[in-house]
């Protein structure tokens, strides 16, 4: 894939995202997109699993630095705007990518496939359980990044937010602080960024 037909498909996901949705701030652009597109530079994934595609955004920024026999798995639960990055791809000539529709915990569990990247932007309440999902499925020294980790503030020293996607983002930050398995970080790109990264 063309940085040229990339950018193509960028701006036709941006403009139908604002057009025919109220969640625009969702989406993965700009400075977040451009990370994502670097960090699959970086790393030259032979396979990619994202759990939330949206408007299909940052699959396609994952799609960037992809191996050339490489594939991503990207699933959405929510099918009524499925349309846009089904065209999305297309008009990027990326035919590696694959959209799985429905609910990722049913999912993730069949695809027989070890992950270089997994990308984590859906329900913020289960953030623990997808990561536990997902752990056996990531090679050794592969890379988990969560999005959402600041949760527009509500994570930050003094507040008292208490509803259960606050207390759930919470308790997964926890679960990273805990798990010697892992080294990670959050970069404060837009809503804070976690990158995983699993021992050797």
């Amino acid at each position: 894939m063309d940085m040229a037909s990339l950018d193509r498909a960028l701006d036709f996901v941006r403009r139908q995202t604002h057009l025919r949705t109220k969640s625009y701030r969702m989406l993965s652009d700009g400075l977040q997109g451009d990370f994502l597109k670097a960090f699959s530079l970086m790393v030259r994934p032979r396979a990619v699993l994202e759990i939330g595609t949206f408007t299909g955004y940052a699959a396609l920024c994952l799609a960037y630095g992809l191996h050339p026999e490489g594939v991503i798995d990207t699933v959405e639960k929510d099918d009524e705007l499925l349309d846009i990055p089904l065209a999305a791809f297309r008009m990027a000539g990326e035919g590696r990518i694959r959209l799985h529709a429905g609910d990722a915990m049913e999912i993730v569990p069949h695809l027989d496939r070890i992950y270089d990247i997994v990308y984590v932007d859906a329900d913020k309440r289960l953030y623990s359980e997808y990561y536990d999902m997902v752990f056996p499925k990531v090679r050794a020294g592969g890379y988990i990044l969560a999005d959402n980790m600041f949760w527009s503030g509500k994570l930050s020293p003094g507040s008292r937010a208490a509803d259960r996607q606050t207390l759930s983002i919470a308790a997964f930050r926890s679960l990273l602080a805990s798990d010697t398995r892992v080294e990670w970080t959050v970069l404060p790109l837009r809503d804070g960024l976690a990158v995983i990264r699993k021992g050797d």
